[in-house]
């Protein structure tokens, strides 16, 4: 394999969207999706093979193993599909733009993912942040300029943070090549280190707490690069420099401590998010805080230290990219259709888009982790590879990871509930007459969701084919494997689908037994109800929204309390106004600064 061959994916969508800035709109199209064809055969033919890294003056710059094959194999498909929905349907105000920056974004997430050097990973990650920023500004709503700064600022600060901990850790063991040897967690220089790198990771994937400006950002964004970056390729970035850090950064085997943390970390993001997910109306909101809960299994099974649940997150990772890029595009289509993306303005449209409706309840099975879709395999790893993680510990770990399991699996709850919301909301119910015209979205549309929701049950029913065995042996190999090939033996897709029509079978049973339903028009005073008196899928998550114990706690949400972003403006705002308080414009005041600094550096100094 020639050595520049690995060039090729960072510089061949470069050029692409540099030539894009002179074609017309049909020329720009045509060859971004013939580049991104192109980048997909590459990444294919380059993990079937060894290929050299490539080195500048002699340092390392890019490399390939089997988790950057990984990662770069789903960055290109998810971004050809994303492709294909953006073909028609884009506004035309921002088209020439996308078409821009979709090859400038895809040159980032590579070259960030083959990054084996740290200067060349804080570039290429700062990239991606800007690209993230720029698509914010593409949003035509009033709030989506400030979207875009809260994103910058926290992107920004986080990049910040992840230069600081690598140049600590060069300060360290002088290693520009990051993956070379794991550094131990002994000392407290290592452990600031990790701290500032996993900030980046979670502000990029969008966990807690950094995580503020995901939801936001899927409201305000064009949807189309919200399924492609905070939805895709941004969760593959975090989450993926989270798996390095885990397992060729830092030392972390027999660190029972963090592991417990992140553990307990991902359980809290699932729980949290989950719930402010429940009580959104806005469909990109509710959907922008399941990209969150989403996080938190990942958190959990690429933090815990057992392999199977490691292999669990790393499969979640890409099965969230899949079914979420779906929801965030079924959306975008009725929301192209209907002209909003509130869920109380919807309803019925189940008869009038069949297809999007078939796509979207195909990707809200699947993140519900119902089988035998794709997400309920990842979470049964997740799962069952926390259960044997705690078996060797005391029993106040065991009680704590247990407590951490029961928060997971009562988010997975949750999300079915939430997910019932919007189905109905949008897709049941009795539909508004002014949508009674509304059509089945563009072949295009059809193409890319029905790739996506098809890739849901085939990675469902084959993963140990597809993912499992050709990756996840291969990628985990710090850690001990010989569990991986025996649990590959364990799942059973038929047995599953078995399970599941037996289930489905006595349900229907019961509800032909005891069925009694009887449709009606509804009246008011007699007279046919109003429009204004329908009842939409959203009424009764406003119950929960009220419940006493939840309701304090809502509202402290609502008022950005954990906002870091809102946090950290009041503190600089009042910082600010303490600074102007001390600088009245009295010489003498400033010559006692003068004199009280010279004396402290003194001091430090001596």
């Amino acid at each position: 394999m020639v050595d520049k061959t690995l060039y090729l994916l960072v510089s061949v969508p470069f050029v692409v969207a540099i030539i894009n800035i002179v074609l017309p709109k049909v020329l720009r199209s045509i060859l971004n999706l013939l580049g991104s064809v192109f980048l997909l055969y590459l990444s294919i033919r380059l993990l079937l093979g060894e290929p050299s890294p490539i080195k500048i003056l002699e340092w390392e710059v890019f490399s390939m193993d089997k988790l950057t094959g990984f990662a770069l194999i789903f960055i290109q498909i998810l971004s050809i599909i994303i492709l294909i929905y953006a073909l028609k349907g884009l506004d035309k105000k921002l088209s020439g733009k996308f078409c821009i920056l979709y090859p400038f974004t895809v040159a980032c997430c590579n070259a960030t993912v083959l990054s084996s050097n740290a200067v060349s990973l804080v570039i290429f990650w700062g990239l991606s942040g800007l690209v993230l920023y720029l698509f914010g500004l593409l949003g035509t709503g009033p709030d989506a300029q400030r979207t875009a700064k809260k994103t910058f600022i926290l992107i920004g600060g986080s990049d910040a943070l992840l230069l600081t901990g690598l140049i600590i850790l060069f300060h360290e063991s002088f290693k520009v090549n990051i993956f070379l040897s794991p550094t131990a967690l002994d000392n407290a220089a290592a452990v600031l280190a990790f701290i500032m790198l996993l900030i980046a990771a979670l502000a990029k994937a969008g966990g807690f707490p950094f995580h503020t400006w995901l939801p936001e950002y899927s409201k305000e964004a064009p949807v189309e690069s919200v399924a492609l970056l905070p939805a895709a390729l941004d969760k593959i970035l975090g989450i993926y420099l989270l798996a390095r850090m885990v397992m060729s950064i830092f030392n972390m085997e027999t660190n029972i401590g963090m592991q417990l943390f992140f553990i307990t970390l991902g359980a809290v993001t699932v729980i949290i998010a989950v719930m402010m997910a429940m009580i959104q109306h806005n469909g990109r909101k509710l959907l922008g805080y399941h990209a969150v809960s989403q996080v938190g299994y990942m958190i959990m099974g690429v933090g815990s230290g057992n392999p199977i649940a490691m292999a669990g997150g790393l499969f979640h990772m890409i099965n969230n990219t899949i079914y979420k890029s779906n929801l965030f595009l079924s959306l975008g289509s009725v929301e192209k259709q209907v002209g909003s993306s509130e869920l109380s303005e919807m309803g019925g449209l189940g008869k009038k888009m069949p297809f999007t409706f078939t796509m979207a309840l195909v990707g809200a099975l699947s993140i519900s982790g119902i089988p035998p879709f794709n997400g309920f395999f990842s979470k049964w790893m997740i799962y069952t590879g926390i259960l044997e993680k705690a078996k060797g510990l005391p029993g106040g770990y065991q009680l704590w990871i247990l407590l951490c399991l029961v928060l997971a699996v009562f988010g997975s709850a949750l999300t079915l509930a939430s997910f019932l919301k919007f189905i109905h909301a949008i897709f049941l119910g009795k539909r508004p007459a002014k949508l009674d015209q509304i059509k089945e979205s563009s072949a295009n549309h059809w193409i890319a969701t029905g790739i996506l929701a098809v890739s849901c049950l085939v990675l469902g029913l084959f993963a140990v084919q597809l993912i499992f065995r050709p990756f996840m042996v291969g990628m985990i190999t710090k850690f001990n494997t010989d569990t991986l090939t025996s649990l590959s033996d364990m799942y059973s897709p038929t047995l599953v689908i078995l399970l599941m029509l037996v289930s489905f079978g006595i349900g229907l049973v019961v509800y032909l037994l005891t069925r009694k339903v009887r449709y009606d028009d509804n009246y008011l005073g007699g007279m046919p109800a109003l429009e204004k008196f329908r009842v939409v899928g959203t009424e009764f998550y406003n119950e929960i929204r009220n419940m006493s114990p939840l309701r304090s706690l809502y509202n402290a949400a609502e008022e950005k309390w954990c906002d870091i972003y809102e946090l950290a403006s009041k503190f600089t705002v009042s910082f600010s106004k303490l600074l102007q308080k001390a600088h009245p414009g009295q010489l003498q005041l400033y010559l006692l600064y003068i004199v009280i600094g010279v004396l402290l550096s003194i001091w430090i100094i001596r």
